[in-house]
């Protein structure tokens, strides 16, 4: 990558300047001098802007990281937070990314951006929720973030995206149960398996664990001998999700089975 002079410096006596300063740089930072030691604002994030689309995000980084240091009184402090959010979002670094998305939401409350910013909060936590068989602390914590960004920001392009990838993860959730209620059927625990059935049948009715919950509800409660209740759920499977699998299971012979 190339290195850019200051600008304000000519050729010659930019070399002079480099001569004489280099070893007290040197002694001062330890051995190592930063790449964009001296350079302008504009000209650090016009830098960073580019090392982020060629996706050296390293280097991105480290522009704005010296911007954000030298040069805090400058009027597009807030531009270069946001797109260090971004760059840490880009590299994978999702806490990182939250966290920036978070401080410009703090220090820049109201300001252009906000919606951005809001949304970045949501879409790191979303990043960073698991796979349905672990622990779904951040799906809980991003859907919460997302909803915010519905309420707070309606209209905008970006409260509609936040609205998708809530009920996007809500399916997460949903699949998280049906498999705690899947796992405690098969070993025959039904008091349990039909706690997570019907969390899933009631929580989440438009995603596609629903009717699988129903009939799973529909044979523990037969496996326990609360016929009326099996066929209750029986009824609301075939009433709710009639082009379903699960319906169509039920409806053959009327027993499920």
């Amino acid at each position: 990558m190339a290195v850019y002079p200051p600008p304000m410096l000519t050729t010659s006596i930019r070399k002079r300047h480099l001569v004489l300063l280099t070893p007290l740089v040197l002694v001062a930072c330890g051995g190592g001098v930063s790449k964009y030691q001296g350079m302008e604002p504009d000209v650090l994030f016009q830098l960073a802007t580019t090392e982020f689309e060629e996706g050296e995000h390293d280097n991105a980084i480290e522009a704005l990281d010296r911007l954000l240091v030298a040069h805090g009184d400058w009027d597009r402090i807030p531009d270069a937070r946001m797109l260090l959010g971004h760059v840490y979002f880009a590299r994978g670094d999702y806490l990182t990314a939250r966290s920036e998305y978070t401080r410009f939401l703090d220090r820049y409350s109201g300001r252009p951006g906000s919606a951005d910013a809001a949304l970045g909060v949501c879409r790191a936590l979303a990043a960073l929720a698991p796979t349905p068989q672990r622990d779904q602390g951040y799906t809980q914590e991003a859907i919460t973030s997302c909803r915010n960004v519905v309420i707070d920001y309606s209209g905008l392009p970006q409260a509609a995206e936040a609205a998708e990838t809530s009920n996007r993860l809500r399916f997460t959730l949903a699949e998280k149960d049906y498999l705690n209620a899947d796992f405690y059927f098969r070993r025959k625990f039904y008091d349990s398996a039909i706690k997570y059935f019907e969390f899933v049948a009631n929580l989440y009715p438009e995603s596609e664990f629903a009717p699988k919950a129903l009939l799973g509800l529909y044979h523990a409660n037969q496996a326990i001998g609360y016929d009326d209740i099996a066929d209750q759920a029986r009824e609301r499977l075939l009433a709710d999700y009639p082009d379903s699998e699960e319906a169509g299971m039920v409806r053959t012979d009327g027993s499920g089975s």
